[in-house]
Parts: C-alpha cells; sequence; structure tokens
C-alpha cells in the first residue's frame, strides 16, 4: 500500500514526539535528581560584640574581655559543619573594603567579592553579659606568718536572642552560664585577680552551649536509620554528645495552630523509648535501644537529651 506525503509526515510527527518526550522526562529525571543530590545551602551566622547588662559590677566589667568572648563564640560557630560563618566585627569589614577597592585597581585579577555580594545572615546572634565575677579570696593560715589560703573564683552568665533577620522576629534565646573555682593554695601573699586564663576557658564553654543550642533549635536531632536495636543519629562530635548518654526519642504529631492567629506553634510529639550513645564519630552518632523501645523507634523521630 502505498503512503501519501501526508501520511509519511504524520508518521514523522508521532515520532518527533516521542522521541521528544523521552528527553524531555530523561532531562526532568537528572534534574530531579541532581536537585535531590545536592546539599542544601547552609545557614549564614552572624554574631555581634555581646553588650554589658546592669548585672555587671563596675568593679568586674574591668576583668570583662568582651574581645574574647566574641573570638570564641566565631570559633565555636566556625567549627561546626551545619552552618557558614559571616564576620561582622570592625575590622574585618573593613579589611574587606580595602581589598574590594585595591580589587577595582590593575594590579589584580578583580576576583575579590564584588560591592553587594557580601552574604546577608539568616541568623543574628545578638549577647549580652547579664552576670560576671572575677575574684580572688584571701585567708590568713592559722600559726603561719605571711601565709595565706588563696582561691580564684569566677561566673560568667550571657543571655543570647538569635534573631531571624528575613523577618526581625526573635526565633528564641539562650541562657549561657559558665564558672571556676580554683583549689586552695598556700602562697606567701594576698590580693591580685585570677589568671586570664580562667576567663578564656569560661569563654570557650558559653561558645559551646551556644553552638549546641544553636544546632538543636535550628537542625533538631534525629533519626538516621535504624537496623535492629540500632540507631544513627544526625549529632557528630560537634553535636556535644558523649558515649553512655542516655536520650529521649519523640514522633512529631499533629501540627498545633493558634486559632486566634493562624501561628504554626509546632506539632504534638508522643515520646517512644530511649536510647544510650554508644559512639560519636565525627559526623554521626551511634546508639542502641533501651529494652522497652525495641521496633518503635523509626528514621525521621526526633531526639532529645
Amino acid at each position: 500500500m502505498d503512503l501519501t506525503l501526508d501520511d509519511v509526515m504524520k508518521k514523522n510527527n508521532k515520532r518527533f514526539t516521542l522521541v521528544l518526550t523521552v528527553i524531555l522526562m530523561t532531562v526532568f529525571c537528572f534534574i530531579s535528581l541532581s536537585a535531590s543530590a545536592a546539599p542544601r545551602a547552609k545557614p549564614v551566622i552572624a554574631i555581634k560584640k555581646a553588650k554589658i547588662g546592669e548585672g555587671v559590677s563596675k568593679y568586674s566589667k574591668r576583668y570583662l574581655n568582651l574581645g574574647t568572648l566574641w573570638d570564641e563564640m566565631e570559633s565555636a560557630i566556625q567549627k561546626n559543619r551545619k552552618f557558614l560563618l559571616v564576620s561582622r566585627k570592625k575590622g574585618v569589614l573593613q579589611d574587606i573594603r580595602e581589598e574590594q577597592e585595591f580589587a577595582k585597581s590593575d594590579l589584580t585579577a578583580g576576583n575579590a567579592a564584588a560591592e553587594g555580594h557580601i552574604k546577608n545572615a539568616n541568623f543574628l546572634i545578638l549577647p549580652t553579659v547579664q552576670d560576671f565575677k572575677f575574684y580572688r579570696s584571701s585567708k590568713p593560715v592559722p600559726n603561719l606568718d605571711h601565709k595565706y589560703l588563696r582561691v580564684d573564683s569566677g561566673m560568667l552568665e550571657v543571655n543570647a536572642q538569635i534573631i531571624d533577620t528575613a523577618t526581625g522576629g526573635i526565633k528564641t534565646t539562650f541562657y549561657l552560664k559558665a564558672s571556676f573555682a580554683t583549689k586552695r593554695q598556700v602562697v606567701n601573699s594576698k590580693g591580685g585577680v585570677p589568671n586570664s586564663v580562667h576567663f578564656t576557658r569560661m569563654a570557650k564553654k558559653i561558645a559551646a552551649q551556644m553552638t549546641d543550642q544553636l544546632v538543636d533549635a535550628v537542625f533538631p536531632m534525629k533519626v538516621l536509620n535504624v537496623k535492629g536495636d540500632q540507631v544513627w543519629i544526625n549529632r557528630g562530635k560537634d553535636g556535644g554528645l558523649k558515649k553512655g548518654d542516655v536520650l529521649k526519642v519523640f514522633r512529631p504529631g499533629i501540627e498545633l495552630i493558634d486559632p486566634d492567629t493562624g501561628e504554626n506553634l509546632g506539632s504534638a510529639e508522643e515520646e517512644i523509648g530511649k536510647i544510650k550513645v554508644t559512639r560519636v564519630n565525627p559526623k554521626f552518632t551511634t546508639a542502641k535501644v533501651l529494652k522497652g523501645t525495641e521496633g518503635a523507634v523509626e528514621k525521621g523521630d526526633i531526639v532529645r537529651e
């Protein structure tokens, strides 16, 4: 049977449509897989220099090193793999500005951060030192001339507001506290102040607490996978967990909506059981399901201390 020109055209059109459909579906699948495999952008964090609250005495202010506290907070965030830190220190921003100006000259390739292209922060941390003590106490040693029992003590209390820069709203507030007290020492003189190394150690503890709480607020601890009585959690050595910790497991439930404002207040949660940390790896943690919880824990469940 002879085919007309119209028949040939129709067959070719059908073939072309079929091929085009296959190509488009292949491209769509490739894009979808690439998008799902691509890591999500890390939240950008900026920390402002801490303010001094009314609870800090004039005497204590002399030994309150806000620069060290700022450095330790930035260092703790920078070491955590879940965030991207951007500096808001005036000196750093001034150096960047100078580099941008230099990049405009004929001496460079011009590939410095362009004006108007420095990253904005998703979350801004506003710390305030609510209370601070840093002192040395000395008492005479009975029956010994010019001998004293000396103890150095201190306490640092910080209130840190986390601001969502997209809305300007306060996401949460962290209450952070660290302290120290040395053992009694027999010395030949009284007076003086504790070594500054003690303040640095307190600042490190405050920074670590802040980072752990920030991770929990932005990325709730969750179950990655379950096999038998073994559980994997999306927290590593940067999450503050240690071997032997017993954690509670919750199952998210229905969303709770405020009937007056329409605000999403979170979801109702059902406690499933408990797990015990057996090993803390760099990027994840392994735990064991405790008795009475077997078979209840599932991938995606929320884990809390």
